[in-house]
């Protein structure tokens, strides 16, 4: 029995071990000839956590997703999705997954409804339930009127909209967004944004690829930065930010008080402090290393000194920040994904 017990703990920690993560990749290289797009690449996504892939054209993106999604097969390295190889285990790794292209895929002739509802069977949704759950992602989408203008007819923004609705329909166990709202409203990004998010809720895995800061931070677990094929950095939002030096930026006003010149001494002795400038009578600019724990201390410090704060604004670094710090370009450029 002890026996017995030993070795079915051991393949217990085996499984948890092969099912760690949702997505994984070890050395992952893609070359296009002598351009290579990924290089060595080890990236790993934990399950039902959304995780956003952040950098410009030409950083990987797209060829990863394609790899992922086993449009692509990769030049050397290991690509595994929910623990299945997705060179070797293809057809296991499409049954488990779907992607949302970048660019909208339709036949020109073809409507709204029909390409959901030929998608719907491919994916092997019942006859019995397609009809509702079309209905209810073309209104939630904003696309209940359109429903039966020809592919063709629609607009940059709808045609976007009816690629996610494939995605939405199927609700694979691992969702690919590659640009999920690029050329949609700010009102249909925000929607198309929380039906990812909602997915995530009912335990799908996410992996989204943008060079929007503004919809990795609305969506993202986690960002993983790359550049060139590369990962440089991954981590949450929150602790990428805090990793800039001197990133946050306090702005604040004091009562005028006597000994003006020694507080705004003191303040630039807080730490965390990397950088205070004097912006006028009282008023100073102090960049500072997590905002969150410096402005109480110098709350403190003003309260000790009988200096009355009058206003305090705190700014935070973007998600353009961070990419520029960590990479020493800016996030737009031009090139292929």
């Amino acid at each position: 029995m002890l026996f017995l017990y030993s070795f079915v703990a051991s393949n217990r920690r085996l499984l948890v071990t092969l099912t760690m993560f949702a997505v994984e990749t070890q050395k992952l290289i893609k070359k296009y000839g002598k351009a290579q797009a990924l290089k060595g690449l080890d990236f790993t996504i934990n399950p039902e956590e959304i995780m956003v892939l952040l950098g410009p054209n030409g950083s990987g993106k797209t060829t990863l997703l394609l790899i992922l999604a086993t449009v692509l097969k990769p030049t050397s390295g290991t690509a595994r999705v929910m623990n299945l190889d997705v060179t070797k285990q293809p057809t296991q790794v499409r049954q488990v997954s779907g992607i949302s292209f970048q660019d909208a895929r339709g036949f020109w002739r073809h409507k709204p409804a029909e390409i959901l509802e030929f998608h719907a069977a491919m994916c092997g949704i019942s006859k019995a339930k397609r009809q509702t759950m079309i209905e209810k992602i073309l209104k939630e989408l904003e696309l209940w009127d359109a429903r039966n203008k020809l592919f063709m007819h629609l607009s940059g923004g709808q045609a976007k909209r009816v690629e996610v609705a494939k995605l939405l329909i199927q609700r694979p166990k691992f969702a690919i967004f590659d640009e999920p709202s690029s050329q949609v409203d700010l009102r249909g990004k925000r929607t198309i944004w929380e039906q990812i998010r909602q997915l995530r809720e009912e335990g799908s895995t996410i992996l989204a690829a943008t060079n929007e800061v503004r919809e990795a931070e609305y969506l993202a677990d986690r960002v993983t930065v790359l550049e060139q094929g590369e990962s440089v950095v991954c981590d949450t939002v929150r602790n990428l930010k805090d990793k800039i030096a001197g990133g946050d930026i306090v702005e604040l006003e004091l009562e005028q008080t006597e000994g003006d010149g020694e507080i705004g001494e003191e303040l630039s002795k807080i730490a965390g402090t990397a950088k205070l400038m004097t912006e006028g009578k009282n008023t100073y600019k102090a960049y500072v290393s997590m905002a969150e724990a410096w402005v109480p201390k110098m709350t403190s410090l003003c309260y000790e000194r009988n200096a009355r704060v009058l206003s305090v604004k705190v700014t935070e670094p973007s998600l353009d920040d961070v990419f520029l710090h960590f990479t020493g370009k800016k996030l737009e450029s031009p090139g292929h994904a």
